[in-house]
């Protein structure tokens, strides 16, 4: 689908007239459109039926008497083609295909779902195996079943892969300010990235919230994304199909490929995209996102009224590494006066229960304690229930206090409960009208701020308008042994240790490297030396050489050692630290780099980064400084340390000899690359070479 002119997605999301294809599936469609207070024409086709919901059914699409904006197609997937056809035929602007049995379902329905592709060409199609829409700006829904939500002038908008959680959204009473909803479905025309383009240019639409099953064009996912950023409209994205049953599931669900989920969370950073964990996280951070203003600072001011609750923001908040800065002295002496004698003046603030609800004691409290450098601040509020609401007053009391003094120093205020349901939609709403941010359960609500704190800190533009992906090439490779690889690395100035190729036992007698030194036998058959005993470390002697050199051979046979390679290297200094390091090309994300703490126990301590390249060295830096890995070549219990800028360095001498196109390089891995004070030697490398 052509999607940079979006025209024809917009008559069609703001349709006048309404075409409904069916049978008994569209009588909820039908209802649910009116009691929305839907003000256009709908129509309704079905070739047997005389009335569906009081509206006379016209017997063939060729009857409607205009080309309507919008159509409601729910008939077996047989026919859905000839339907679109017929729906061309009256010019009709956009579809959504409910109708199921597609890619979804495997070869039979894929071959469907290609002819489907290439009936509609640039007419919009939502699906099929979807919900549909719901633009709760305009109050139009083409949804199959009923759905609340209140109309929205400006909010979110969601776009889903998932029916079911696409209802399950609406459904949530969390105060969501949505514009509108879209379920995708398989993608077959109009495709997530097409309709990121289309959100980002609504002035209706604050933020684009995402889940995702797989996407289809990645590249044109990457431009999307770039697009929104410029446009002013962040991006939270929900990634499912992680698991290797998530992943099949996926498959089987919409025929979307998974890929891999390292690959989509370093792909979705890099391109300023907020990457949650769960549907509560992306609808919690999505209403901050729209709602708040920025927050450029993580100091936070966080007021309770009890105990238990400042010390779970003040947990949460250290995981997250958002500060709850002192107050001054000149505060605290204010805030003694004003405070009943039980309390403790911290950040948190637990206020106490005396002069809960009562906005002449509590106004003034909140006024001095938000005297700093804040640009958020949390009330905590477990509302009662909404049956038992004879108490909501005292709560909204101090809400609104809260509020008003936020406002006047330019604060976003947020109010957050402890429990995720004790924030009922009645209360949030409210809070939303009095300029406040509901927000429901403190470690949602103090992630979300993180989120955003981060979204707002990004500031290289620049380097998010120069990354494209790599083209992948289906090429042919073969994998060089350990010695090989490292003699093409040393030619680009990439330091490994010295060494000499071992033919027989009488090389061993011929050796110009001196003693301690380390026999290795490599193999393409041999994953990993320490597993097979390939490896002897600190060689002290020849005859200790040849004994290591005997066992070896023994222990591996006649048939392992004719397809391998001996060789002697000196052995290395004891390093800093050991680093992990590998460039491969990937059919979906282009070229992959991973970085990480690197030995025999790499799969254990699991502390590495995938980038996808190009990036930046600044990049790379940053990221370094958030692992684990870090702390060791920073000077760990006062061990020396590594420079930074010097590892930087060589990790791009790796990823230019990966780029160059004369080196031949398909793939390389490095592992152990051992790292000194001012300067790396390869330990191991593993070197796939293209024919």
């Amino acid at each position: 689908m052509i999607s940079n002119s979006f025209k024809s997605i917009d008559r069609f999301f703001k349709a006048k007239s309404v075409v409904f294809i069916g049978g008994k599936d569209i009588f909820v469609p039908i209802r649910e459109l009116k009691r929305r207070g839907y003000k256009g024409k709908i129509f309704v086709v079905n070739p047997t039926r005389n009335k569906i919901e009081n509206y006379k059914c016209l017997r063939k699409v060729s009857d409607v008497p205009l080309s309507p904006d919008a159509a409601f197609i729910a008939v077996p997937a047989k026919e859905v083609i000839s339907t679109v056809r017929a729906l061309k035929a009256v010019k009709c602007k956009g579809i959504v295909c409910y109708s199921a049995g597609f890619k979804e379902i495997g070869k039979t329905g894929k071959y469907l779902e290609d002819s489907l592709i290439k009936e509609c060409g640039n007419t919009p199609l939502i699906g099929p195996n979807c919900y549909g829409f719901i633009n709760f700006s305009d109050n139009l829904a083409l949804w199959p079943f009923s759905h609340k939500g209140e109309r929205c002038k400006r909010g979110i908008a969601l776009i889903t892969q998932s029916g079911m959680l696409s209802s399950d959204i609406i459904m949530a009473t969390r105060s969501l300010p949505i514009s509108f909803m879209v379920s995708a479905g398989n993608q077959a025309v109009t495709k997530i990235e097409d309709l990121i383009y289309y959100f980002s240019e609504k002035t209706n639409v604050s933020c684009i919230a995402i889940h995702i099953e797989g996407i289809s064009n990645l590249t044109r996912f990457v431009e999307a994304a770039k697009f929104s950023f410029n446009a002013g409209k962040p991006i939270i994205a929900y990634k499912t199909g992680k698991s290797q049953i998530g992943k099949r599931i996926a498959k089987s669900h919409t025929g979307s490929l998974s890929g891999n989920n390292e690959m989509y969370s370093a792909l979705f950073k890099q391109l300023v995209i907020t990457e949650v964990d769960d549907p509560i996280q992306l609808l919690e951070t999505a209403k901050l996102f729209s709602v708040s203003g920025p927050i450029k600072t993580n100091k936070i001011l966080a007021l309770t009224c009890s105990g238990g609750g400042a010390a779970m923001v003040a947990d949460n908040a250290e995981d997250l590494e958002i500060k709850l800065p002192k107050f001054s002295k000149n505060q605290k002496k204010i805030l003694e006066k004003a405070l009943p004698k039980i309390a403790t003046i911290s950040n948190p603030l637990d206020y106490t229960t005396p002069i809960w609800g009562i906005p002449e004691k509590t106004g003034p409290v909140f006024k001095n304690a938000l005297k700093n450098d804040y640009s958020t601040a949390i009330l905590v509020q477990d509302f009662p229930h909404a049956q038992i609401n004879d108490t909501e007053q005292l709560y909204l009391n101090d809400t609104k206090a809260f509020i008003d003094e936020c406002k006047l120093v330019g604060v976003t205020p947020i109010i957050c409960s402890t429990l995720p349901e004790n924030i009922n939609e009645g209360v949030g709403n409210k809070i939303l009208k009095l300029g406040g941010v509901p927000m429901q359960g403190i470690y949602n609500c103090l992630n979300a701020v993180k989120h955003l704190l981060d979204y707002n800190k990004f500031s290289d533009k620049k380097e998010l308008q120069n990354f494209k992906l790599a083209q992948h090439e289906n090429i042919k490779f073969t994998y060089t042994n350990e010695y090989q690889g490292k003699i093409c690395i040393r030619a680009k100035g990439i330091k490994v240790p010295s060494a000499q190729r071992v033919e027989n036992i009488k090389d061993l007698e011929k050796i110009k490297i001196k003693f301690p030194i380390a026999l290795k036998f490599t193999s393409l058959k041999i994953l990993h030396k320490t597993e097979f005993g390939s490896i002897k470390l600190n060689i002290n002697s020849s005859t200790e050489l040849k004994s290591k050199y005997q066992e070896i051979k023994k222990s591996l046979g006649s048939k392992m050692i004719n397809n391998g390679t001996f060789f002697i290297e000196e052995m290395l200094p004891t390093p800093i630290a050991e680093m992990f390091l590998s460039i491969r090309s990937d059919k979906t994300f282009g070229n992959v780099l991973v970085v990480g703490m690197g030995g025999a126990l790499t799969e254990l301590y699991r502390d590495t980064k995938t980038f996808i390249l190009p990036v930046s060295k600044k990049y790379i830096s940053q990221e370094i400084k958030k692992m684990k890995f870090f702390h060791l070549i920073n000077g760990f219990r006062n061990n020396n340390k590594a420079k930074l800028n010097v590892i930087i360095n060589e990790i791009f001498k790796i990823v230019d000899f990966h780029s160059q196109e004369k080196n031949g390089c398909a793939s390389i891995e490095i592992n152990p690359f051992f790292i000194y004070e001012d300067s790396m030697i390869a330990a191991d490398c593993v070197l796939a070479r293209k024919i």
